[in-house]
């Protein structure tokens, strides 16, 4: 009975000890405000930036940005675009080039990444016909100047007709046989 009297009142000592926090709220980590931070420009950006957004080249075709966002991590952050390329020229093209470029406040060219559209099989890519795809490009701290942007650029190479050959190859003909006469036996 004795050992019950001095257990009780210890275990409560114990969890009254357990349940108060000593130190108070934990620190906040030293990431975290950069997290926040970016998450605020992650929200402007997107407020900015509503797709879809038509990029016209009149020789080269048209670019749609589908999907455009503003992503990553504090001190790795990029700009994110899904797009899809429509060929809008007078000719079928062989192959077209589309660049997602980052600039900074003052319009310098601080990262680009480029895709190169063409079909896996050997056939251009016909008027009217799309090509989809997406772009990464980091930033490189531009994102926090204000003032940065984006830009897409476009480039094409346009189907030609085949060049002539000099001397000309003549057309190629089917042999023909006289007719054959077959002896009776």
């Amino acid at each position: 009975m004795n050992r019950s009297r001095r257990l009780v009142p210890s275990c409560l000592v114990l969890f009254a000890a357990c349940a108060t926090s000593a130190h108070g709220a934990p620190a906040e980590h030293a990431l975290e405000s950069e997290l926040r931070e970016l998450q605020q420009i992650q929200q402007v950006f997107r407020e900015q930036n509503t797709a879809p957004i038509e990029f016209d080249f009149p020789a080269d075709g048209r670019v749609t940005v589908r999907e455009v966002s503003l992503d990553g991590w504090p001190g790795g952050e990029y700009v994110r675009c899904r797009f899809h390329y429509q060929n809008r020229t007078d000719k079928p093209v062989v192959q077209a080039w589309v660049w997602l470029d980052v600039l900074s406040a003052d319009g310098h060219l601080v990262s680009t990444q480029a895709c190169n559209c063409i079909i896996p099989v050997p056939i251009p890519i016909a008027r009217g016909s799309y090509y989809s795809d997406e772009l990464r490009t980091p930033t490189y701290g531009a994102h926090l100047q204000p003032g940065w942007s984006w830009r897409i650029r476009c480039s094409a190479v346009l189907e030609t007709a085949d060049e002539p050959l000099d001397p000309p190859v003549p057309p190629r003909t089917v042999r023909e046989f006289p007719p054959m006469q077959i002896q009776p036996r």
